[in-house]
């Protein structure tokens, strides 16, 4: 399978605080780069969505917020009721 991401990606189980501004649990961002990222959550979104979501890094005091359009959906295998999905970042001039 060719490989067409433009940037190497940083696996990272990091759990999301807020999707589009509301508090979540068990959603999880689960790799990232400066581009997008791929996400896990029980939440379902379409591709086209815009979604913005918040995540604590470890030893860090304040959250990193990222907004971006989501690409693709499919079930989570073998997680009934879970989705994983592609987030492409917004980019902010």
């Amino acid at each position: 399978m060719e490989e067409r991401r433009r940037e190497a990606r940083t696996v990272e189980l990091l759990e999301i605080r807020e999707i589009n501004r509301q508090p979540v649990n068990g959603s999880y961002l689960l790799d990232h780069s400066p581009l997008g990222a791929k996400l896990e959550s029980s939440l379902s979104f379409a591709p086209g969505d815009g979604v913005e979501f918040s995540y604590l890094r470890p030893g860090e005091a304040q959250e990193t917020c990222r907004w971006g359009q989501v690409i693709w959906v499919i079930p989570a295998p073998d997680k009934p009721g879970r989705y994983l999905m592609g987030v492409e970042f917004v980019l902010l001039d």
